[in-house]
């Protein structure tokens, strides 16, 4: 083989190298940034159970049911018979957590099992992946509509915690080099470089239920309730990105309380 043949063998390979590279990146945006299509509903069977059920769904901050017993003793303290539900997938943002309420028994964070349930109510609690992944506040406002809209096609009363305050910025930094300086890339594109994002992914949201007429619909809990800055309740955290037992403790009171508020209207 002459040295032409040779040369021209390695720039077929690495033009093709080139190609692979090019093509897996531009999938991994287009699926990291894609907004979900909304997923066709599923018959469900009416329980006559009628207890006080609440379900939980959302991301590591429901996982391990955290909020479970707090919530369930909680309201038993006041009264309330009831049966908490929860389903959290750590790592998930809001697009995932919409989708895993259509995925099958399978699939280990399925929360399809909490619509087939019919709780009276559904507490959502997603966001901050969304937040620290810079996927935009479109996108999640998006997804929080189509959770929303879910929920409300199967007669579940949404509760809708606020998208967390958290330590974004000290989450930022403490990210490896290359994923701490892609997510900023990133804010340049979907927040004009400001990396502490929550109130805009708020506001995004808060306009969107004004504009779509669904803030009668719905319950919302005002995470500034439980801290309005990370850095002055640092007790309510264990870690920059997840709450502390005590924030658990604190966030879960205000739930119930908001609860047992719009049972006793009912």
């Amino acid at each position: 083989m002459s040295e032409t043949d040779v040369k021209k063998k390695i720039r077929i390979i690495g033009i093709g190298l080139i190609t692979i590279i090019i093509l897996t990146f531009s999938w991994y945006l287009i699926d990291r940034f894609s907004y979900s299509k909304e997923l066709p509903f599923n018959s469900v069977t009416v329980d006559n159970d009628r207890t006080l059920t609440i379900g939980i769904i959302g991301d590591s901050w429901v996982a391990g049911a955290k909020l479970d017993s707090l919530l369930h003793n909680g309201l038993l303290e006041k009264g309330f018979k009831n049966k908490i539900l929860s389903s959290g997938h750590p790592g998930a943002k809001s697009k995932l957590i919409y989708q895993n309420l259509f995925e099958g028994k399978a699939n280990e964070h399925s929360s399809k099992f909490i619509i087939e349930n019919r709780p009276d109510f559904c507490i959502v609690i997603a966001g901050v992946n969304d937040a620290a992944g810079q996927v935009g506040a479109n996108f999640y406002s998006h997804h929080m509509l189509l959770i929303i809209n879910t929920l409300l096609h199967y007669k579940i009363k949404p509760i809708i915690v606020s998208l967390p305050e958290f330590g974004i910025i000290e989450a930022t930094n403490e990210m490896g080099f290359i994923k701490s300086e892609r997510n900023k890339i990133y804010a340049k594109f979907t927040n004009s470089g400001e990396i502490d994002n929550i109130k805009t992914y708020r506001k995004t949201l808060d306009n969107e239920l004004e504009s779509e007429k669904l803030k009668d619909s719905i319950i919302q809990i005002d995470f500034d309730n439980v801290c309005a800055d990370y850095s002055k309740c640092i007790e309510f955290y264990s870690g920059t990105s997840h709450l502390s037992k005590k924030g658990n403790e604190k966030l879960s009171q205000i739930i119930t309380v908001e609860l047992i508020r719009n049972i006793n209207a009912r």
